[in-house]
């Protein structure tokens, strides 16, 4: 009787997640369908990218493209409708589970607004005791879907087969993987003091805190920015205007070039030495036959 009872409870409590999660999708998904979820204020589009807040980026960036957010609606509404059908709850689930798993991923990584963070890891969780409801059936699915295969007769050639099975793949991910780092050390490391180890949040953006030209101070401008791209590409900035350029550095032996960039009058083309000191950078070297020293500090790094 007690069986009977829990088993009749248990089936009572999938049904109302399955029905809860159906009709708590299903709203986001029409409106990502309509067009309509993803709204972002014009006064937005007039700030700086670094003043803006994870919500509108993310926003921003979902809504973009009308088609992307169609597609995004569909995979939300597909599986809601399978879940209000006690015979498709299965597949709805199953199909649900990367949805939900991506939704709370991005509020919750992105730092979105409370109130989306907790309906999100409800949604999840009512996702998961779905699953975990019918886990039996998803494990022979799965056991299915990695099922061995059919042995090889020959013993000698099942143990060859089993070894070479094993060693490319293992071999071929561990090449891909040490070339793909060996690549990005080589593009990135030695400019990395400059542009830091990973370009986001206003990595790269330095404040000039003074200028010496043959020894002697030139005031910086108040506002005075110099950028740093990963792509080599360098931008001074003094409330005057902007003037781009290139650059070069060398981590190894702490070495730079500046080129088209005039931080000050006879300035376009510097090189030299720099070294780092905590959250500043300075910069020594010679342009047009004279000594060039620029001071600069982090700005706003994330």
């Amino acid at each position: 009787m007690f069986l009977f009872t829990l088993t009749r409870l248990a089936l009572a409590a999938m049904t109302l997640a399955r029905l809860a999660l159906a009709l708590g999708m299903m709203p986001y998904g029409v409106s990502k369908l309509v067009d309509f979820q993803f709204q972002v204020g014009a006064s937005n589009y007039a700030r700086p990218l670094g003043e803006l807040p994870g919500t509108i980026l993310t926003w921003a960036f979902l809504g973009y493209s009308p088609v992307f957010q169609a597609l995004l609606g569909g995979f939300e509404v597909v599986p809601a409708v399978l879940l209000l059908f006690a015979r498709t709850r299965r597949l709805g689930a199953l199909l649900m589970f990367p949805v939900t798993l991506n939704v709370a991923m991005i509020n919750y990584f992105l730092d979105l607004w409370p109130a989306t963070r907790l309906i999100s890891g409800v949604f999840l969780g009512l996702n998961l005791f779905l699953m975990l409801y019918d886990w039996r059936l998803y494990r022979d699915l799965l056991s299915r879907v990695l099922a061995k295969p059919e042995p090889i007769s020959d013993r000698r050639f099942r143990i060859a087969s089993n070894v070479v099975g094993f060693l490319v793949p293992a071999v071929v991910i561990a090449m891909f993987a040490f070339q793909f780092y060996s690549q990005i050390q080589e593009y990135m490391g030695p400019i990395t003091d400059f542009v830091g180890r990973r370009q986001i949040n206003r990595a790269g953006t330095w404040r000039v805190t003074s200028v010496k030209i043959g020894g002697v101070p030139v005031g910086a401008a108040e506002n005075a920015l110099l950028y740093f791209d990963f792509s080599h590409m360098c931008v001074y900035s003094d409330g005057t205007g902007k003037r781009t350029g290139r650059f070069e550095a060398k981590s190894s032996d702490h070495t730079f070039r500046l080129k088209g960039v005039r931080i000050a009058p006879g300035t376009e083309d510097t090189e030299g030495t720099y070294r780092v000191d905590g959250a500043g950078l300075t910069m020594q070297g010679m342009s047009g036959g004279k000594s060039v020293e620029v001071v600069m500090r982090r700005e706003g790094w994330k």
